[in-house]
């Protein structure tokens, strides 16, 4: 158990029950908490979750004693908050060249970008509705929106085709079907609860939507390993599962640690760079906000860094986001933000890409090529993926 559920099951006085996350070991049949344990008046079972072996809920000291001691109990989590953390962009990082050279446009493709929302931007939905599907975890609706705006933002780096704008503000893989999967409520905050069941939601699906990639622009201070992060460990059951999961470093600063889920050592952690409005790279410096300093457990992250400064992508109008920055606006479609999630975007955006050209390909293995395709332009920081290098080496390697 973490502090804060140690803490609750010795304070008497304290209340009546905690949010807790419940991570059972992989070896256990069957996620079902009455199995484990006899529930009290006072229970509250929210989620069980059998793709990632995970039980969320408001419980009581009673039966949190219970579960501490059931030999299929790994861990027992607090149910910690969450928060969320390409015109010249798409073209720095080689995007443009791709899509138009190699005619890959990440067709066929999903993306479920667990966040805010999604709303049904013109950029989305024309000439074809490529929000292939949509859950909310959050207030139970059906229809596809974003009252926050930031996953709409996300979801326009990653496949934005630009109708609205003639091409000019169009993401990296402007074909690729996209999930809409909300986690976070208006004011851009959540719970790890309903991010692992966002995560179990996508594994299910899965086959249902064709999702290959869960993007993940949020994040939280890790508090205990990344062993024993419920949020890690659900991102680690997609990744066998075959889903690429790419995560935002955190935007701490340099001497701030990696966000969970982001410290996992497994998954794609993205952090960003400021391209300076520029195509050239050459003068691209680190993003001054990306968290960087070693994990937790000591491992170096992020992996690679991509654009993350003044990215133009699509606005959810009317949303907490768009009507907080009005001076960020470009005209009625687009809004210009800044944050590793806009990178995390435009990194998913480029692993659609790669898969749409080789199926195959693991998630192991597109981790790997994205690392090697990296080019380190600064001694102390992560690489810059460039995609011509990326594409090159990848037909280079499916060639011996």
């Amino acid at each position: 158990m973490d502090q804060t559920v140690t803490r609750f099951i010795h304070n008497k006085a304290a209340e009546q029950q905690l949010p807790v996350v419940i991570a059972l070991n992989d070896q256990c049949n069957e996620v079902d908490i009455c199995q484990l344990c006899k529930l009290s008046e006072l229970d509250a079972v929210s989620y069980q979750l059998n793709e990632v072996k995970q039980i969320t809920g408001k419980l009581c000291r009673h039966t949190i004693r219970q579960l501490q001691n059931h030999p299929d109990v790994k861990f027992i989590h607090y149910d910690y908050k969450v928060h969320a953390n390409l015109n010249t962009a798409t073209a720095a990082i080689g995007a443009r060249e791709i899509n138009n050279n190699f005619g890959l446009t990440g067709k066929g493709i999903t993306v479920s970008v667990i966040d805010s929302g999604i709303y049904r931007h013109y950029d989305l939905i024309t000439p074809a509705n490529r929000i292939v599907g949509f859950a909310d975890f959050v207030n139970g609706q059906t229809v596809p929106y974003d009252d926050n705006g930031h996953g709409t933002h996300v979801a326009g780096a990653i496949a934005g085709n630009g109708a609205a704008s003639r091409g000019t503000y169009r993401g990296v893989a402007p074909e690729a079907n996209v999930v809409g999967v909300k986690v976070l409520d208006s004011q851009g905050n959540g719970s790890l609860s309903n991010v692992v069941a966002g995560i179990d939601w996508s594994i299910a699906n899965r086959s249902k939507y064709g999702i290959r990639v869960i993007n993940l622009s949020l994040g939280a201070d890790p508090y205990t390993s990344y062993t024993n992060d419920p949020l890690a460990q659900a991102c680690e059951k997609a990744w066998r599962a075959g889903i690429v999961v790419v995560a935002a470093a955190g935007n701490s600063g340099p001497a701030g640690t990696i966000d969970t889920p982001g410290f996992d050592p497994i998954i794609l952690t993205v952090g960003a760079v400021n391209d300076r409005n520029t195509i050239p790279i050459t003068d691209d410096i680190p993003g001054d906000y990306t968290s960087s300093k070693p994990t937790v457990d000591g491992f170096i992250k992020p992996d690679i860094a991509l654009p993350g400064t003044n990215i133009t992508s699509l606005i959810s109008p009317n949303s907490v986001i768009a009507n907080q920055n009005p001076q960020n606006k470009v005209g009625n479609q687009y809004l210009t933000l800044t944050g590793t999630s806009m990178a995390a975007g435009v990194a998913s955006g480029a692993v659609a890409l790669l898969l749409q050209a080789y199926p195959p390909l693991t998630p192991d293995v597109i981790k790997v090529r994205m690392i090697e395709a990296s080019r380190y332009f600064a001694p102390d920081f992560s690489g810059y993926s460039i995609l011509t290098t990326l594409f090159n080496m990848t037909r280079h390697f499916n060639t011996i």
